[in-house]
C-alpha cells in the first residue's frame, strides 16, 4: 500500500472542498487532495496535509503503513536564494518530522498554475511546509523527496543550531518551499 499524490486544482464550490485563508501575503491557497491507496486495490481521495491524510488513512485501515520514497535529488543540489526569518518561527523538531512524513510519500507532487500558489503539505503543533508555484502553469516535481529537500535546506541554513527556524526557499524550476510557524 502506497499514497500516490496530486495536487487538485479545483474550486470550492466545485469540489465541496473547504479552503483555508492565506497566511502568507501575496500567496493564493491550494487545498491538498491526495489519491491514496489505502487497502490493496482500494484507492480514496482525501483532503489535507500528509499528517492528516495519515491519520485519515489510519481510520480507514489501522494496517497502512507509509512506504519510503526510493528516489531523492539529493541536498548537494544547487539551491537558489534561501531568506531566512521573515516569517513566524516554528519549532525545528516538528519541521523535521514533517520533512520525514514526506521522505515516506510515493508519487509525484503537483500544483496548480501560479504565480503565488501554495499548498500546505505538512502541518502539526504550529510548524508548517508550504510549497509554492510561481509559474502560470501547473508544477509537477518528480518526487516529493524534491518539497521534503529544499525544506531541509532551510533548516540547515536558517536553524543549523537553533530550535526554530523559518525561511523561504527559491529553488530553480520558478516554485519555492516555505518553513513557517502557523496555526494547526
Amino acid at each position: 500500500m502506497r499514497i500516490s499524490s496530486a495536487f487538485i486544482f479545483a474550486g470550492l464550490m466545485a469540489k465541496g472542498i473547504s479552503g483555508m485563508e492565506s497566511s502568507i501575503p501575496g500567496y493564493g491557497v491550494e487545498t491538498l487532495q491526495w489519491n491514496v491507496e489505502v487497502a490493496p486495490g482500494r484507492t480514496e481521495v482525501l483532503n489535507g496535509t500528509v499528517q492528516e491524510v495519515y491519520a485519515q488513512v489510519l481510520q480507514i485501515n489501522p494496517n497502512f503503513s507509509l512506504s519510503r520514497a526510493p528516489e531523492t535529488r539529493g541536498l548537494r543540489h544547487k539551491r537558489s536564494t534561501v531568506n531566512c526569518g521573515n516569517w513566524p518561527l516554528a519549532n525545528k523538531g516538528r519541521i523535521q518530522e514533517g520533512i520525514n512524513y514526506l521522505r515516506g510519500v510515493a508519487g509525484a507532487p503537483r500544483n496548480g498554475p501560479g504565480p503565488g500558489n501554495c499548498g500546505r503539505v505538512s502541518c502539526s503543533y504550529n510548524a508548517a511546509i508550504w510549497w509554492c508555484n510561481d509559474n502560470t502553469s501547473p508544477k509537477t516535481l518528480d518526487s516529493w523527496n524534491w518539497i521534503a529537500d529544499s525544506a531541509q535546506h532551510i533548516v540547515n541554513t536558517c536553524g543549523p543550531v537553533a530550535s526554530q527556524v523559518s525561511g523561504q526557499n527559491f529553488e530553480s524550476g520558478n516554485w519555492n518551499t516555505i518553513v513557517r510557524g502557523d496555526s494547526c
